[in-house]
């Protein structure tokens, strides 16, 4: 590897590694806070309403953060009139999609108890899936400039936490938690909307209803390679949500969320080698050498520091549900190792080699057989089944990835 290109792959290392920092950080601090002043069952209701609007934030990607980037990154010249017309094709999908999701918001509001009796609450959710609109992460990473992403991230956790301290003093402030994320992503998505309009002297032209839905059926594979992975930790939530009480989905999602913080590094060294394995393909076996063992250090790592660090993080009252976290996690250990499987012989692999129907597939069919076989386990398992239905998913994913991307070398 050259000494620019090194230089660039470090710099976007420890820029996507800023952001990641960042939110953990922010959910270090502000989580044992939000709990202390709305209560571990508001905080599950909140946290029920943050996985269902990330569900949504999903879907309004719609694999941008593969296709997009996977075309920017092959534009080695940056045409800005090439560069204009993609930014143009997921400004239009986005509009589109965000604008369904919102009435299918509405509708559970309308029609759905559950969502009627918290209504405010997914009121200012609404605002949060709005917010990505502006969310142009997938712009950055495909142009190789990855050291805004920090400044922008610090900027909306700077507004989001601010927010928290001066106005949430009591249990009932709960539904404002999820309005001021958003107000924050607004704000620092506007300015980072805008930056890139003047900077790439790009002009807003949205396309016409038919050519988003060709759009719409052209990357539907791409879209599911890249929805299923990161909602499958909402998912989870939400079945836990939907199966059980809020206090349980709260426990839930403090173990995600600590799992994920683990899972972190690999993700990040997944979307920075992204790029340059579609570019040059020699980098390939090195990706998957740094992957692999950087999920078996981390898997191991989460599991056994879990029993020192989350007393100290949660400051609990209840010993039994410090235990009943830690117990999640626990069976939530190999996440990372998973992740990084997915992130080698898939993302890495399979869709560099332009395989995306073949790795749609495989999403579609072990995610399937993973939620059904999570069901059963929350009917038998409680809350714990939430975690199992994740390991499951993502140990079914790995394997499949691993073996096909394997045949595939083959031919």
């Amino acid at each position: 590897m050259k000494l620019k290109s090194l230089y660039n792959f470090l710099e976007n290392v420890f820029s996507l590694f800023s952001v990641k920092v960042i939110d953990l950080a922010i959910a270090i601090w502000l989580i044992p806070y939000l709990i202390l002043k709305v209560g571990i069952q508001n905080y599950g209701l909140y946290a029920f309403a943050i996985a269902l609007m990330f569900f949504f934030m999903n879907i309004s990607n719609y694999g941008f953060d593969l296709v997009a980037v996977r075309t920017l990154a092959k534009e080695t010249t940056k045409n800005n009139k090439h560069i204009n017309t993609i930014f143009n094709e997921v400004l239009s999908v986005k509009i589109y999609i965000i604008g369904f999701l919102l009435l299918v918001l509405l509708l559970l509001n309308l029609v759905q108890p559950s969502f009627r009796a918290h209504s405010i609450l997914y009121l200012f959710a609404s605002f949060l899936l709005l917010s990505d609109l502006f969310s142009l992460r997938w712009f950055f990473i495909g142009v190789e400039k990855m050291k805004f992403l920090p400044v922008i991230n610090l900027l909306a956790t700077l507004i989001y936490a601010l927010l928290v301290l001066l106005f949430i003093k009591q249990p009932t402030d709960y539904i404002y938690i999820i309005l001021f994320e958003a107000i924050g992503l607004i704000v620092a998505g506007v300015i980072s909307f805008s930056y890139v309009l003047n900077e790439y002297q790009l002009t807003i032209k949205l396309l016409p209803f038919k050519k988003v839905m060709r759009y719409v059926y052209l990357n539907f594979s791409s879209f599911i390679n890249l929805f299923v992975p990161s909602v499958l930790s909402n998912v989870a939530v939400l079945l836990v949500g939907f199966f059980s009480i809020s206090t349980h989905v709260s426990f839930m999602q403090l173990a995600v969320k600590f799992s994920n913080a683990f899972a972190t590094l690999n993700a990040i060294l997944a979307k920075v080698f992204y790029p340059i394995v579609n570019r040059n393909k020699e980098v390939m076996k090195t990706s998957f050498t740094v992957l692999l063992i950087t999920g078996v250090l981390l898997s191991l790592a989460m599991f056994f520091s879990a029993d020192y660090l989350i007393a100290p993080w949660l400051k609990l009252e209840s010993e039994a549900a410090i235990l009943q976290v830690i117990q999640i996690i626990k069976i939530l250990s190999p996440t990372p190792f998973l992740m990084s499987l997915i992130a080698a012989f898939g993302v890495n692999g399979l869709l560099v080699l332009e395989k995306d129907k073949l790795f749609g597939k495989i999403t579609i069919i072990t995610t399937l057989i993973g939620v059904v076989v999570g069901v059963v386990l929350l009917v038998n398992n409680n809350y714990l089944g939430g975690a199992l239905f994740l390991l499951t998913a993502r140990g079914l994913y790995a394997l499949a990835s691993y073996i096909l991307f394997k045949k595939t070398k083959k031919y």
